[in-house]
């Protein structure tokens, strides 16, 4: 698997000024803050020339919390982006004024996230067709969170009318006692199957897949999600917290080969590109010609 692009998630600060109930960290936000590690521009981004100078080329996913509010986070982006490929989610509610004025869209993409719920639908169209028309973004994306589905086409079609993409993400959690994505109904699955995003190809989950546990995965090796303090696991979700080393030290290297996943499950699709069995489909289709 030598020479191909490796590519993290990065929860860069455990903050956000939204308080949503369908999200991972509802009601966690005290506790997680304490992990927040406040660093200089140059030692962040010396950070992430190590991984240039052993990697070459990463594609980052930054996220949080809410990434802007981490402090200078537009030179950090701007650094960053000179070394490495970057992909920005944010509920959209900070300015995105310094960065459309300092940054190259060629080397950085925004996905916004529509939260009804906090944001004005006004105030964020408008952010979002700035993005379009500077070439940072395509479309925005919305959760199919159960009470959020009678809005799902109305909104989706606002959001077209101004040439603007949408892409839906499953709900995973709990909602009036059922879990889901298990819990959809089938019409409920109607509604959104149209709509739903993808990563590594795969739609993202409307009924869990099966067990990834025990399944070879690259995850840590061609791929890996850093925390706030720089603690790095494996992937997201569900798997092992146990931490492969820290980001910020100089010794961190991601490991050397694939190991069995640890979880029963993969909330965040990272099984479509990181399982052993879909690289290697996934490459014989491709030398087939497909």
């Amino acid at each position: 698997m030598t020479g191909k692009q490796v590519s993290f998630s990065w929860d860069i600060i455990y903050k956000c000024n939204y308080r949503c109930s369908y999200c991972w960290w509802h009601r966690k936000w005290g506790d997680l803050s304490l992990n927040n590690r406040y660093l200089p521009v140059s030692e962040l981004i010396g950070a992430w020339a190590r991984i240039y100078d052993m990697y070459g080329q990463a594609s980052i996913d930054i996220l949080g919390g809410e990434p802007f509010l981490y402090p200078d986070f537009t030179e950090i982006i701007r650094e960053l982006s000179a070394m490495h490929r970057i992909n920005i989610n944010t509920n959209l509610s900070c300015s995105v004024e310094d960065l459309l004025s300092k940054c190259d869209p060629s080397r950085i993409k925004i996905n916004p996230t529509f939260h009804p719920m906090f944001a004005r639908f006004e105030e964020f169209l408008g952010k979002a067709k700035a993005l379009k028309e500077a070439g940072f973004t395509q479309g925005i994306t919305y959760l199919a969170y159960p009470p959020q589905l009678r809005q799902l086409d109305p909104y989706r079609m606002a959001f077209k009318k101004e040439g603007i993409g949408f892409a839906v993400l499953s709900f995973w959690g709990e909602y009036k006692g059922q879990d889901y994505p298990a819990a959809y109904t089938e019409e409920e699955k109607q509604i959104i199957s149209p709509q739903l995003a993808q990563r590594g190809g795969e739609n993202f989950q409307t009924r869990p897949i099966s067990s990834p546990r025990g399944k070879l995965c690259y995850a840590g090796c061609l791929y890996a999600c850093i925390h706030p303090d720089g603690a790095v696991t494996r992937c997201g979700g569900c798997c092992s917290r146990e931490a492969l080393g820290n980001f910020f030290q100089s010794d961190f290297k991601l490991l050397d080969g694939p190991l069995p996943c640890q979880s029963d499950s993969c909330p965040c699709n990272e099984w479509a590109s990181f399982l052993e069995e879909n690289i290697i489909k996934r490459e014989g289709l491709e030398n087939c010609g497909v």
